[in-house]
């Protein structure tokens, strides 16, 4: 499918990316983003889940701000933080939006002191953004969007605690958490906790 549910600056700018359209899969998260709701979105290796994941932060924070982020991205893994940062950078430079990385590669104190000095997005590993935020690393009274990267693989790691304890001190925020399942007790029991009313969005192969 074309491009044309996308805000008309990405329209220019994607075909020079090497985006030139987007699947089904992607158009369904683009509308769900639009209704505002909270949406699980399950895809399996191969859906464009990291394609749906920019596209979706790209169409919602639209202009630099001041200050607080306004969307944060919790991956995986360092690697996966480190791949999707790379992927938004040369677009957000466009746009005049800021994009910070914060991973355990890095110092965490540069990492604060970058964010703090004013960012639009945050890609983060789990550990990295939980440790930022216990330091008041970041301020959330801005924000818009929260993305889990990867939602089964960070519960089975063991992150439903630090989570929990960061998504309870967000303000009202549209949130989408992408898995290749969501069938699993911690996810669960998180939802009914912190997101009882949910959609949810899959993808679909032939």
């Amino acid at each position: 499918m074309s491009l044309a549910k996308l805000r008309p600056e990405l329209q220019e700018i994607f075909p020079d990316k090497g985006i030139t359209e987007l699947n089904p899969f992607q158009i369904a998260v683009l509308d769900g983003l639009k209704a505002g709701k909270n949406y699980l979105v399950e895809g399996a290796e191969g859906s464009g889940k990291t394609t749906a994941i920019f596209v979706s932060l790209l169409q919602k924070i639209t202009e630099p701000g001041e200050g607080s982020p306004r969307a944060i991205v919790v991956c995986e893994t360092d690697q996966d933080a480190y791949d999707l940062h790379a992927k938004l950078t040369p677009i957000c430079r466009i746009l005049d939006l800021t994009v910070d990385l914060a991973h355990d590669r890095g110092i965490m104190l540069q990492q604060r002191n970058d964010i703090f000095d004013g960012t639009e997005i945050i890609i983060a590993n789990a550990k990295r953004l939980y440790e930022l935020y216990i330091q008041n690393g970041f301020n959330v009274s801005q924000l818009k969007l929260f993305i889990l990267d990867d939602a089964l693989s960070l519960f089975k790691k063991g992150y439903k605690m630090q989570l929990s304890r960061m998504v309870e001190s967000f303000p009202k925020c549209q949130h989408l958490y992408f898995s290749t399942s969501f069938n699993d007790r911690r996810i669960e029991e998180f939802l009914e906790e912190f997101l009882p009313i949910t959609s949810t969005i899959k993808a679909i192969h032939e």
